[in-house]
């Protein structure tokens, strides 16, 4: 052999065994350097277990690698296995060719205190201290590619310390076959993991790195919402929230344009349980599901093939301070909603200018609510009302925001009764063209009694209650015909530990209205624009309603006399107020009243002695000086205790001056004329007997009256509980007795001259 190529083989012999060598100590060499110079490379202390570096293959293995918090001692990041293959021979080509990456057994602690994390030192470590920007904008030579991602059974723990919220995500599961960065093919990636608290996620993307265009399908099974219940607690004052969601959800689109993207999919939510703070349940519900067609984010489309609401319990609640609702959300601080205001930006299009926002398109091709129930409680009046409604069913086909709709809803009321509502109608325009009829069948008038109290005072113990309401609106002009039926409405005593809102006499009302087979029927009209400030349904039907009994409940004697076919008018006895016993045609009135008080010892009357003092004074004056006379020629007939006027009327207002005595009498009081005149004779009597004793003595006289009044109605077995004479009003323009009437119970309520009340 010759010498040079012995020296040749040895020098050979020689690299190859120090390449090997050095091949050979380079992954224990690598293993300690990273041990003892963690901080230098990631800021953090690390620790290997073993490191394999194939220089020759391009393979690097690492084994039970853990990366530390900022105390050295708590695991941040650690995995069981990275395995990283890369072909070496592409490197000449300048391209990076990942055969595969495999990283089995992760787990990664995160911790967020507010705005913190436990990995900000990690960005703090890699942010770069060069503040120049990069300018150079020449495009990369290398080519890039990555295949055979996969991620094994990954676990995420994180924590929210302001929260007092923990995540438990295990079984995570990635497969990525290739990421193509020139287009060539898209980019797909697969995606699992399990929530320890219940839960699984799947998800399927694709995304085409040449021109965006990206899909991505989420499934949800079997997540538990009580993950979310912490999140919040910025908006609501939220105890409880149990429920199991199922999800399948589509998304496509193109990342230059996340606004174009078109989402369609199911949702299924079951046994959800919603409580206060307090413990109180809002809402359940045993199950929810949408099944969506499309949304359109940009075009503000939305198209909702079915939505089905089964089981739902809710109720609404009153209180004097809000709502069951109100003390279910919380209110933001004002430097909160001043801070969410400044952080809401508008929209954008692709080319940065503001994004004209387009009208809602919504449509439901099916909407089901069945067999939900509702109360409605009020805490707010003197007696407690709860009203509960059961079964209610909601159905409506091809709902949509532009065009006619219609939709049907039913529901059982207590004690047997039932609703029914038939809506049809336009909901973009929706004043332009309504249709609502509501059908109610068999309330007890019982149930009602907390608002009949707290409203007129007094209570229902008995009867039903049937509603039937069709409105319609034309350009914003309501027609609306309700009918009220009542069957046997009975009122209890008045409360007199309840102040009413409106003063009305209602048992004398239903008492009048009834018919003879104890039905009421009343009709309320309603019309109006609903465009007014002014206008309100409620009011409107209040207030007619309560014109309505207050015309009808202040005649009852009326009433009963037309049942009783008793002639005549009965609302007043009018009398001269000069005189105290009552003439034929009074009495004639008077037994036709007790006539109708013996029919219906129900009716209570009040007879209101009015007097028009104006005029009446001054014939009182002239009657004084006219009975002065007449007792200075008839001593023996004067009477110490009782008014000559009480019994002597007659045959004194019978003098005049064709009475020769009586001129003489008047001129012997002053008058020089020889024969006076009427006039002449009246200023004299109204000098003598000015109008403060001619009154004075006029209110006594109907002291006199009144008493005579009694002793009638007495003698005829009328009791006082049926008969009040009220205090004399001097005011009136008509002299006489007003009579008013009400049914026992009633009493102390408006009169006829209340006959609009202020609802």
């Amino acid at each position: 052999m010759k010498k040079w190529l012995k020296i040749l083989l040895i020098v050979v012999a020689s690299v190859v065994v120090l390449l090997a060598l050095a091949l050979t100590l380079l992954s224990p060499v690598a293993k300690s350097y990273v041990n003892k110079h963690g901080k230098e490379l990631i800021g953090r202390e690390l620790h290997v277990d073993r490191l394999r570096v194939n220089a020759l293959g391009g393979r690097v293995r690492i084994y039970n690698l853990t990366v530390y918090e900022d105390d050295d001692t708590t695991a941040f990041f650690a995995f069981d296995t990275l395995d990283v293959s890369v072909k070496l021979r592409k490197l000449l080509a300048k391209e990076l060719f990942v055969r595969h990456i495999t990283l089995a057994h992760p787990q990664v602690r995160i911790v967020q205190d507010g705005s913190h994390f436990n990995f900000n030192s990690l960005i703090d470590h890699f942010a770069s201290d060069d503040t120049v920007p990069d300018t150079d904008t020449t495009p990369s030579q290398w080519r890039l590619g990555f295949y055979n991602i996969r991620l094994s059974d990954g676990e995420v723990l994180y924590s929210d310390l302001k929260l007092n919220d923990d995540w438990d995500l295990n079984n995570l599961n990635l497969k990525v076959p290739g990421v193509y960065f020139d287009g060539s093919e898209n980019t797909d990636a697969g995606l699992t993991l399990q929530l320890a608290d219940g839960g699984v996620l799947r998800t399927e993307a694709s995304l085409n790195m040449d021109n965006n265009d990206f899909a991505v399908k989420l499934e949800l099974e079997k997540f538990a919402i009580s993950n979310v219940k912490a999140y919040l607690a910025d908006v609501m004052n939220v105890s409880r929230l149990d429920g199991v969601l199922d999800a399948v959800v589509s998304v496509n689109g193109n990342l230059s344009d996340i606004m174009k993207m078109f989402i369609d999919g199911k949702v299924d939510i079951n046994g959800v349980d919603l409580r206060d703070s307090r413990g109180a349940q809002v809402a359940a519900f045993s199950h929810l599901g949408v099944d969506v067609g499309g949304i359109r984010l940009d075009d503000n489309s939305y198209n909702i093939k079915s939505l089905q609401l089964d089981g739902l319990q809710t109720h609404f609640d009153i209180y004097k301070d809000g709502n069951n609702f109100s003390r279910l959300f919380a209110t933001k601080s004002e430097g909160d909603a001043e801070a969410s205001a400044e952080e809401e930006l508008p929209e954008l299009a692709e080319n940065g200018e503001k994004r004209e926002s387009k009208p809602l398109k919504l449509s439901v091709g099916s909407l089901a609510i069945n067999d939900a129930q509702f109360t409605y409680n009020d805490y707010t009046l003197p007696d407690a009302f709860s009203f509960p409604v059961r079964k209610i069913s909601v159905k409506a086909v091809n709902l949509k925001t532009g065009g006619d709709n219609n939709a049907r809803v039913f529901a059982q009321l207590p004690h047997g009764g039932t609703a029914a509502i038939i809506w049809r109608g336009n909901i973009d325009n929706w004043k332009q063209h309504q249709s609502l009829i509501f059908n109610i069948k068999n309330i007890q008038l019982a149930d009602l009694s907390p608002y009949s109290v707290a409203y007129l005072g007094v209570p229902f113990t008995d009867g039903t209650f049937s509603f039937t309401s069709e409105n319609n609106i034309r350009s914003s002009q309501l027609d609306g015909r309700n009918k009220v039926d009542l069957f046997n409405p009975e009122v209890g005593e008045k409360r007199k530990d309840v102040d009413p809102q409106v003063k009305i006499p209602l048992k004398a009302a239903l008492y009048i209205l009834k018919d003879k087979d104890g039905k009421v029927e009343i009709d309320v009209p309603v019309a109006g624009n609903i465009d007014s400030p002014e206008f309100s349904y409620m009011k409107v039907v209040w207030k007619t309603l309560g014109n309505l009994i207050v015309k009808v409940a202040t005649s009852p004697f009326r009433a009963a006399a037309k049942a009783m076919g008793t002639a005549g008018e009965l609302d007043q006895i009018a009398f001269n107020p000069l005189q105290v016993q009552f003439t034929s045609e009074q009495y004639n009135i008077l037994n036709k009243v007790v006539a109708v008080l013996q029919y219906d010892t129900n009716i209570v009357l009040d007879l209101e002695p009015q007097i028009d003092m104006e005029h009446s004074h001054k014939q009182q004056s002239l009657y004084l000086l006219k009975e002065e006379y007449y007792m200075m020629r008839h001593p023996d007939k004067a009477a110490s205790d009782i008014p000559p006027q009480t019994f002597l009327f007659d045959q004194i207002d019978a003098i005049t001056l064709k009475d020769s005595g009586f001129v003489s009498f008047v001129r012997s009081k002053g008058i020089t004329a020889k024969r006076p005149s009427d006039k002449e004779v009246q200023r004299l009597a109204e000098r003598l007997y000015p109008r403060e004793a001619a009154e004075s003595s006029l209110e006594l006289l109907a002291g006199y009256r009144n008493e005579a009044l009694r002793r009638f109605f007495d003698q005829q077995g009328i009791s006082e509980r049926q008969i009040t004479i009220s205090q004399l009003n001097t005011d009136a323009l008509k002299s006489g007795y007003v009579i008013n009437s009400m049914v026992i119970g009633d009493e102390g309520l408006p009169g006829p001259e209340d006959e609009n009340v202020d609802l």
